[in-house]
Parts: structure tokens; C-alpha cells; sequence
């Protein structure tokens, strides 16, 4: 199991370099220009995509908590609604319904992104023979 800890709220991406053109060079120049893998630098490249991995889950994290909120904000503003008359509460329920769609589409995308992110550092471990910790 992979342990991140994330204290605050993200919701925009940053690059490693600054730019989406400058990761991509980065991640280049740490892959080399061989086929068969032999000019990577693993540990700068494991490094490199930890810091990608990490910020691409800090931000579905960091949407599904808000989605999560909305959830039972509007839930609790349906209730309230329908003691005044109860047809206020219907748009009230049809967010708070989309805001759970939003929820798990979110939970289903960090649980695909957990998966690649472990797949990722497995075939890394596989290349080198070194194995290298995941909470490192």
C-alpha cells in the first residue's frame, strides 16, 4: 500500500520544470535515447515520476473531497428545503445526485491512478533488480 500524506487542497496540475514541454524533456533526458532501457537513470526517474504520480493524486484527491462536501451539503440543504414546501428540495437532490456521480467517477479515477502508480514502480524494480521502496 502506498502512504501519501496531503495536507492541503490542490486542484490545478504543475509540471515538473514549470511546463508541460519542460516535463516532457525532463522525463526524456532521464529515459536516454536507447531501446533496451540501458541509459535510465531508475532512482531520477523513479523520483521524477513519484513527483508526477503524487501531484496527479493530490489533485483527484483534493476534487473528490469537494465533491464529497457538495454531497452531503446539498443533502442537507434538500432536507431543510422540503420542510418548507417540497418541491424546493428536487434541484437541491438533482445537484446533491451529481455530486455523488462526481464522487465516484473521481474515487474510480484514483483507484485506477493508485494502480498504475504501483504497476509503474513494479516494472521499475523489474528493469533495475533493485528494489526500491514504494514510501521512499
Amino acid at each position: 500500500m502506498i502512504h501519501r500524506n496531503f495536507n492541503n487542497l490542490k486542484f490545478k496540475r504543475t509540471y515538473i520544470g514549470g511546463s508541460k514541454e519542460r516535463e516532457l524533456e525532463i522525463f526524456a533526458n532521464v529515459q536516454g535515447i536507447k531501446e533496451d532501457n540501458s541509459e535510465v537513470d531508475w532512482f531520477k526517474y523513479r523520483r521524477l515520476l513519484m513527483k508526477y504520480c503524487d501531484d496527479v493524486l493530490h489533485i483527484i484527491l483534493s476534487w473528490r473531497y469537494l465533491f464529497n462536501i457538495f454531497r452531503y451539503g446539498f443533502l442537507v440543504l434538500a432536507t431543510l428545503l422540503s420542510f418548507i414546501n417540497p418541491i424546493f428540495s428536487i434541484p437541491a437532490l438533482i445537484l446533491g445526485g451529481l455530486a455523488l456521480i462526481g464522487f465516484q467517477v473521481l474515487k474510480n479515477r484514483e483507484s485506477k491512478k493508485m494502480g498504475e502508480y504501483s504497476f509503474s514502480l513494479d516494472v521499475i524494480n523489474e528493469q533495475t533488480g533493485v528494489d526500491l521502496n514504494k514510501n521512499q
